[in-house]
């Protein structure tokens, strides 16, 4: 329950403290935009859609519940369509960690 809690509680901290100090690496650095023009190359893609999925099961190997709710790889993606749509300026990790919040609190009340 500890677990879960410190898990929840990372996942609930503001995004600004996420851009205060935690450096995002890899797709998931780019922003919204970036993830939106994603299927003008195929292998663009593919790394973007991986980061995000690798990203979220990362946090829900992490949890002591499970948080994706069975793994949906196309509802994830739609998800991300839907927020890089309305926030192209945010970075992609930053809207998969809101994402992995959305999810956790999906859990929480199953």
């Amino acid at each position: 329950m500890k677990r879960l809690l410190a898990v929840v509680l990372l996942l609930v901290l503001p995004t600004t403290c996420l851009n205060a100090g935690s450096t995002i690496v890899g797709a998931g650095s780019q922003s919204c935009t970036a993830w939106m023009n994603r299927k003008k190359n195929p292998v663009v893609k593919a790394a973007f859609e991986s980061w995000v999925v690798g990203f979220v099961s990362g946090l829900n190997v992490g949890a002591e519940r499970e948080i994706v709710g069975g793994g949906d790889f196309t509802a994830i993606v739609a998800w991300m369509d839907q927020r890089c749509k309305s926030n192209s300026s945010d970075q992609i990790g930053v809207a998969a960690l809101d994402l992995a919040m959305e999810l956790a609190g999906n859990a929480a009340k199953r």
